[in-house]
C-alpha cells in the first residue's frame, strides 16, 4: 500500500508540475507514472490540502475589510495592486499563485475523469460517484476563474474577453477558449450531472455530495441571475442532513468561538494566507461592522478588537484564522430567501429569512421591526452580514454591479491617496501575461 502511495504521488505531483504551473514549460519527453485505479481516483480526490483550498484574491478584492498602511507595505506586491484594483495585478513575468491552484485544481479533476473514463468498472456506482466528485472540484475551480477573469454573463463587456480551460489532463493538448457564457453553461450542466451521480451524503465534509453540488448550483444560478433555479436548486436542501447553529449557545469569550466542521459545513473550503488572514491589520469594513447592532449576537462573535482598536474577525468556520470558505446551510437559506423575493414569493422569502434570524438575533421581533419595508434590501443586507469574510462577496458585487445594484465607485485610501473601483470593467482582472504566453507555446 505505502509503494502504491508513493507512486500516485510521485505521478500526479510530475504530472500536475508538468501541467499545472503555467501548463508547461517544456513539453515532457519522457514516460510518467499515471493513475489506473479505482484507488488511485480516490486517492487524488481527496487531497484536500489542494481541492479544498479556495483562491485568496476573492477576499482581497473584496469590499469586506480594510487595513493600514504600514501593513499593507508589507504584503505582497500582487495583493497590493489588488488591494488598490490596480489594472495590472501581475507583473510581466510573474506567476499567479491563485491562477494556478485554480488550474492545479482542474488538472486533478481531469485526470480523475480521465481514468474513471478508462477503466472497466467505469459504470459502477462508486466509480460514477468518483466521476460526480472530480465534475464538482472542476465546476469549483472554473466558476472562480469565472468571476476573476471573466466578466459577468450580464455585462456589456460579456463578449470581449475569453480564458483558456483545459478539458484534458494530456498536456500536449491545446486548451479551449471559452467567454463567459459558454463556461457557465458548461459549470451549470457539469454541476447538474454531478447532483445526479453524488450520494446523499459524503463520509466526509472534504467531499462534495448531492446536497452540496445542489447548494454550488443555487449558488451559481443566483450569480448568473437565473433566480427561479436558484431557488428550485436550494429549496429542498433547507430540511435536510444539515442544521442552524443557534448563536446563542456559543461563548464570545473564546479566540475562535466556531468548532471545525460543525452543523452548518455542508461543504468544507478553507482560504488562507497568513500576513493577512491572521494580521492583527485587517479589519473589518467600519461602514459593514456599522450594520451589527447589539441584538445581533454575530456582533460579539465573529469580531475582537485589536490592540488598535479596530475589530478583527475571527468566526471563521475553519476554528482558527484561515478564512472558510466552503458552503454553509445559513448561504443556501440565504439563496433560496433572495431567489424567492426575486421571483415574487416574498412570504416564503420572508419566511426563510426568518428561521436564519431566530438562529442569529437575541430579540427576533426587534428585529422585524427594525429591519424595515424593503424585503430584498432585508435580505441583502443579511447576506452581507452572515457572509462576511466568506470569499463570496466577490461574486455578489460583480453581479449587483451587472444589475445595477451596486453603488460605485467605492474607495481605498493608501499613504493619503484614494483608489477607485469605479466601473464594471474593474470587476475583470487581466490575465497573468505570464501564463497567457506559456498557453501559446
Amino acid at each position: 500500500m505505502n509503494k502504491l502511495i508513493g507512486n500516485i504521488l510521485m505521478g500526479i505531483a510530475v504530472w500536475a508540475n508538468l501541467s499545472c504551473d503555467g501548463f508547461l514549460d517544456e513539453k515532457p519527453e519522457k514516460s510518467i507514472l499515471v493513475p489506473n485505479s479505482v484507488a488511485d481516483v480516490r486517492y487524488i480526490l481527496d487531497n484536500y490540502k489542494i481541492l479544498n483550498e479556495n483562491p485568496l484574491l476573492c477576499f482581497i478584492l473584496a469590499d469586506d475589510w480594510r487595513t493600514s498602511d504600514e501593513n499593507w507595505e508589507g504584503l505582497n506586491p500582487w495583493v497590493q495592486r489588488s488591494y488598490l484594483w490596480e489594472d495590472e495585478i501581475f507583473a510581466p513575468g510573474e506567476r499567479s499563485t491563485d491562477y494556478n491552484l485554480l488550474h492545479r485544481k482542474v488538472f486533478y479533476a481531469n485526470v480523475a475523469l480521465k481514468t474513471i473514463e478508462d477503466l472497466e468498472e467505469g459504470g459502477d456506482p462508486a466509480v460514477l460517484e468518483l466521476r460526480g466528485e472530480a465534475l464538482y472540484i472542476r465546476s469549483l475551480s472554473l466558476f472562480y476563474l469565472a468571476q476573476l477573469f471573466l466578466p459577468h454573463s450580464q455585462s456589456s463587456q460579456v463578449d470581449d474577453t475569453e480564458i483558456p480551460v483545459h478539458f484534458n489532463p494530456d498536456v500536449n493538448t491545446e486548451p479551449e477558449w471559452m467567454g463567459a457564457d459558454e463556461l457557465m453553461e458548461k459549470i451549470v450542466m457539469d454541476l447538474e450531472e454531478a447532483s445526479q451521480l453524488l450520494s446523499p451524503t459524503a463520509a466526509y465534509p472534504n467531499r462534495p455530495d448531492k446536497i452540496v453540488a445542489k447548494g454550488l448550483l443555487s449558488r451559481v444560478y443566483l450569480y448568473i441571475g437565473e433566480f427561479e433555479k436558484a431557488y428550485e436548486a436550494g429549496i429542498g436542501l433547507i430540511d435536510g442532513n444539515y442544521s442552524l447553529l443557534n448563536y446563542g449557545e456559543y461563548a464570545s469569550d473564546s479566540s475562535y468561538p466556531f468548532p471545525l466542521f460543525n452543523s452548518e459545513t455542508v461543504y468544507y473550503g478553507f482560504t488562507s494566507s497568513y500576513f493577512v488572514t491572521a494580521s492583527p491589520m485587517t479589519f473589518i469594513n467600519p461602514e459593514l461592522f456599522e450594520l451589527y447592532t447589539d441584538n445581533d449576537f454575530r456582533k460579539e462573535l465573529f469580531f475582537t478588537k485589536s490592540p488598535s482598536g479596530g475589530p478583527l474577525f475571527r468566526g471563521s468556520y475553519t476554528g482558527g484564522f484561515n478564512l472558510f470558505s466552503g458552503i454553509t446551510l445559513s448561504e443556501i437559506y440565504l439563496n433560496v430567501a433572495e431567489a424567492a423575493v426575486r421571483t415574487g414569493k416574498e412570504d416564503e422569502g420572508l419566511q426563510i429569512l426568518s428561521i436564519l434570524a431566530s438562529k442569529r438575533y437575541k430579540d427576533v421581533e426587534k428585529w422585524k421591526t427594525e429591519a424595515g419595508d424593503d424585503l430584498l434590501e432585508i435580505v441583502l443586507e443579511e447576506r452581507r452580514k452572515e457572509l462576511v469574510f466568506r470569499c463570496t462577496r466577490w461574486g455578489d458585487m460583480k453581479r449587483f454591479a451587472s444589475q445595477d445594484e451596486f453603488e460605485l465607485p467605492i474607495s481605498r485610501v493608501i499613504r493619503d491617496e484614494e483608489y477607485k473601483l469605479q466601473d464594471n470593467k474593474k470587476f475583470t482582472l487581466k490575465l497573468p501575461a505570464y501564463e497567457v504566453e506559456l498557453e501559446a507555446r
